[in-house]
């Protein structure tokens, strides 16, 4: 039973984070931006902002012509927006709870609707993955992030880490993966038993038809859901489960 608790113990409670870090967490599933120390810009998905004290200025990030490229051959509903000036913003994406990172001249590769802000400090672009399902669509497509600053990822619950070995491949379900270590080529693993292409396109979206394939050395991150975390990034065409931005989405068509 929870009883109610007096205005002023409420507003203790939830006060604002006070640290000098460019990124903190105000709470597991608010992120805090320090403009300042964040060089006065960062990278978000668009629509992520909750609240900001200060000036702020909010623009589109295409990344360039190459980016934009890849998006519309993927259908990646990867829209980046940059806020730029001074004071606190705070960003956050469907409730989902964050994984607050920092990168020390380091690189993961990321499922592009569980990426929620970064540094400018840190380089990104789109890249495919390549394999039986990848082939009739195109390949699919996630987010791969490199360099020195913060970076914050959402999760549909508490995320697991995963050890990836030479002598011990690990297979995920593709809308169970938020991220893995840079160097890692995952590839597309496809049940050998379907019956027919009909049956593998209705099933297709339980890990149990395809698989992420994580082969070498290194890590990979899920979280505890084989549906993809609600994001604002989601289209109308998103029933609860995910959008054209997920790592099926070219396969699927939405």
């Amino acid at each position: 039973m929870e009883r109610a608790i007096m205005l002023s113990n409420l507003l203790e409670q939830s006060k604002e984070v006070e640290v000098e870090d460019a990124f903190v967490l105000q709470n597991k599933k608010l992120l805090k931006v320090n403009m300042a120390a964040a060089g006065g810009q960062v990278l978000t998905k668009a629509g992520a902002m909750v609240a900001y004290q200060g000036q702020m200025n909010f623009a589109r990030q295409g990344g360039g012509a190459s980016k934009w490229i890849k998006k519309q051959v993927s259908g990646e509903q990867f829209t980046l927006m940059e806020a730029s000036g001074q004071g606190d913003l705070f960003l956050a994406d469907g409730a989902n709870d964050i994984i607050l990172l920092y990168l020390n001249n380091e690189g993961i590769g990321v499922e592009s609707l569980n990426l929620l802000a970064f540094t400018p400090s840190i380089s990104w672009d789109i890249k495919m993955i390549k394999g039986a399902a990848g082939m009739m669509s195109g390949g699919m497509w996630t987010v791969e992030l490199n360099g020195t600053g913060y970076l914050a990822l959402i999760s549909k619950g508490e995320p697991m880490t995963l050890a990836v070995t030479p002598d011990q491949p690990t297979y995920t379900d593709p809308n169970a993966t938020i991220a893995w270590s840079y160097g890692l080529e995952p590839s597309v693993n496809v049940d050998a038993n379907l019956k027919s292409l009909k049956g593998m396109f209705t099933s297709m979206t339980s890990g149990e038809t395809f698989q992420l394939a994580f082969q070498g050395q290194g890590y990979v991150i899920v979280q505890p859901s084989e549906e993809p975390p609600r994001t604002t990034m989601a289209g109308p065409s998103t029933s609860g489960g995910g959008s054209a931005g997920g790592i099926l989405g070219g396969i699927l068509g939405t």
